[in-house]
């Protein structure tokens, strides 16, 4: 994951660019001059740095480093400004730099072995209880691995000496899932004068913040689910024979033969009876084959589509909050109301769902200027619906 960048003179919107995309999808760029010899300095002078190390056989642990002039710290953070240079490819490396070694910002490095494979760099307001989260990103070859998570939860852990209370950023489009997944949201509850001021706003981000409680210990988060889900489940256990297996039954190896339901293991343990009714609702699908093919094809489409990475701002309907976007767009369409559609097989013909994908698409050009990343957002939605159904 990845934030937008806090201060920079010209306000700077963010990109819809797939390789402006966090840290969590990004694959590393070979572009730019790298020190040869980061990944080896990064290994050696370890010793005596004081390290958060988290379950044993982890085999990662977390070091806070600061520009505090030390040749060692140094090291490290440049080590950590190289990954967040590569993972940004975007963000201009000297305005990492900047960033990452100045000493009023802090940073939390991520080490497996003697290898630093991502970070944090933040800028903690003590007096106002709150810290801003500037930088965030793990190497590409050690990501999908739950690292990123198991970050976020030790940074709220090593902030709470400090008196931190909130963590605030500014998250790009690509970023915001990741940081929703870590406990932000967008609604900011912080008193405004303990922030105002403070960080700058940024065009084309969305401030999220996440409140810390001293009540939970964010790096035993695993550990706590895993024994509350073992709790329900003996309580579970206690009423219902659900965790009972009960083996085949052979007589469905010979293909005319009759079984009675009483006779079926589990069934009566379950709660039936003799006597009760069935279902007799007829069935209401009263689709022909063809049509059942078609849709089956457009559900696929609509998979492929909601993957692609443009098609984020298409997945969901827009806010009705957006008031003039409704003066404007009197007939409103997007991907979850397609598939819902779809879902009541309500797309008989290829036309109507042809025609609903269009509509979705003039809706976005209609209402944003051609500049805009939602303008070209539904252009390269349009090419990959255009490959997709080619055939159809």
């Amino acid at each position: 994951a990845a934030c937008v960048p806090r201060r920079k003179k010209m306000k700077r919107k963010a990109t819809s660019n797939a390789a402006a995309q966090t840290s969590k999808r990004v694959k590393p760029e070979k572009t730019g001059p790298q020190p040869s010899d980061a990944k080896d300095i990064s290994c050696n002078g370890n010793q005596g740095k004081k390290a958060e190390t988290t379950k044993p056989d982890s085999g990662v642990c977390f070091r806070p480093v600061v520009n505090d002039g030390q040749r060692q710290s140094v090291i490290d953070l440049v080590c950590l400004k190289n990954i967040f240079a590569v993972q940004l490819p975007k963000m201009p490396r000297s305005y990492i730099v900047r960033l990452v070694l100045d000493r009023k910002h802090r940073s939390l490095c991520l080490c497996k072995g003697d290898r630093i494979i991502g970070g944090i760099c933040f800028r903690p307001f003590v007096k106002q209880g709150f810290a801003e989260i500037v930088f965030c990103a793990v190497t590409s070859t050690e990501q999908v691995r739950g690292y990123g998570t198991l970050l976020m939860n030790h940074m709220k852990e090593h902030v709470k000496p400090m008196g931190i209370e909130y963590f605030l950023t500014y998250a790009d489009n690509f970023a915001i899932g990741y940081f929703k997944k870590q406990g932000f949201t967008k609604k900011v509850s912080m008193p405004p004068e303990r922030w105002t001021g403070y960080i700058k706003d940024y065009d084309g981000g969305t401030l999220m913040e996440c409140k810390i409680s001293n009540l939970v210990d964010y790096t035993q988060i695993r550990n706590l689910l895993d024994r509350q889900r073992e709790c329900v489940l003996n309580i579970v256990r206690k009423i219902s024979n659900s965790h009972v297996l009960y083996p085949g039954m052979a007589s469905f190896k010979d293909p005319d033969a009759k079984v009675q339901v009483a006779d079926i293991k589990g069934v009566l343990e379950a709660g039936w009876r003799p006597g009760m009714r069935t279902s007799t609702a007829p069935c209401k699908d009263d689709r022909t084959p063809e049509v059942r093919k078609l849709q089956a094809f457009y559900g696929i489409v609509l998979k492929k589509l909601g993957k692609h990475e443009a098609s984020w701002p298409f997945r969901e309907p827009v806010d009705k909050s957006y008031v003039h976007y409704y003066e404007v767009i009197t007939h409103p369409m997007d991907l979850l109301t397609m598939e819902q559609k779809l879902n009541r097989f309500e797309y008989r013909t290829k036309s109507s769902f042809v025609q609903d994908f269009h509509l979705m698409i003039n809706n976005c050009r209609r209402f944003n200027p051609p500049n805009s990343q939602y303008y070209r957002c539904a252009n390269r939605l349009e090419e990959e619906f255009a490959k997709l159904t080619k055939d159809l």
